[in-house]
């Protein structure tokens, strides 16, 4: 048990999840509904980080962290190594994350003796949204509003990051711009524009054509851990900001504006070290 304490100090210090994931919290905020029977398959044991009812017993590592369960543990362990085996575990996997129903121990016994794969009985939720194994319970509520903006729009994402965006209220300033776009392209048509056609009308003619020039750039090195989506609304913010300084600005200048007045400053030293490394290349 003094592992799993390690286990989760290690965690912290390193800024890693500690807990398992809650299925019930993840299926109430994705509203999990459809139920896919998957068969009986080998599952890495590394993408089970979540639990059933238990996520109190184990930590994400899945060692135990109660004393009590120490008899049950060594009891699993023994017909491991006994040669018996034991029988599949039931999983739920909801995207490339996994949650036991059934058989915590032996999957904390499989992941004690270093096997990389168990044997699992795994029934699949389809999801909107893709839930990486590392995801917490704070992820897990951030790709709800990813999951409601893409039900709203009728959008299905080219790549995972397409659409997400780590900005508070991001996602009800998407669909304000789209609302505006709809507005816009409505008065110079002369014409009610219908939803379905506003949304694709925005993503193909504004929102991916500043997508593609943002990740052309080197704009995201200057944003650890941004999205793209994160990117297109803070140009978009800067443009509305030159707009009602100068007038109508193209949103390529918007952009090309933003990217100077947002670098950081570099040091004589790392400006030296930045042509250094293109020198080499």
């Amino acid at each position: 048990m003094r592992a799993g304490l390690m286990q989760d100090l290690l965690a912290q210090a390193r800024g890693r999840p500690t807990d398992l994931l809650p299925f019930d919290a993840v299926r109430r905020r994705l509203r999990l509904r459809n139920l896919i029977d998957r068969g009986i398959q080998e599952v890495p044991l590394e993408r089970i980080v979540g639990t059933v009812q238990r996520e109190r017993e184990f930590n994400r590592a899945f060692l135990p962290r109660d004393e009590s369960l120490r008899d049950r543990w060594e009891e699993i362990q023994d017909l491991a190594d006994g040669g018996r085996g034991f029988l599949p575990v039931e999983l739920y996997r909801v995207g490339d994350t996994h949650f036991v129903v059934d058989g915590h121990h032996r999957v904390s016994v499989a992941r004690a003796m270093g096997s990389p794969t168990i044997e699992a009985r795994v029934q699949e939720f389809t999801a909107p949204v893709v839930l990486p194994p590392n995801a917490s319970i704070e992820d897990v509520v951030a790709r709800q509003g990813l999951a409601d903006f893409l039900e709203t729009t009728g959008l299905t994402p080219g790549t995972d990051d397409e659409f997400r965006t780590t900005e508070p209220n991001g996602y009800e300033r998407l669909l304000d711009h789209i609302n505006v776009h709809r507005h816009f392209r409505g008065i110079n048509e002369r014409r009610e524009i219908p939803w379905p056609e506003a949304v694709l009308s925005w993503r193909d003619s504004v929102y991916r054509p500043m997508i593609q020039r943002i990740v052309a750039s080197d704009v995201l090195r200057d944003f650890p851990g941004r999205t793209p989506a994160d990117l297109y609304l803070f140009v978009m913010d800067h443009l509305h900001y030159l707009r009602q300084q100068y007038g109508d600005v193209a949103p390529t200048r918007a952009f090309d504006h933003f990217r100077l007045s947002q670098r950081p400053k570099e040091s004589f030293g790392e400006r030296l070290r930045r042509w250094w490394r293109r020198l080499r290349s």
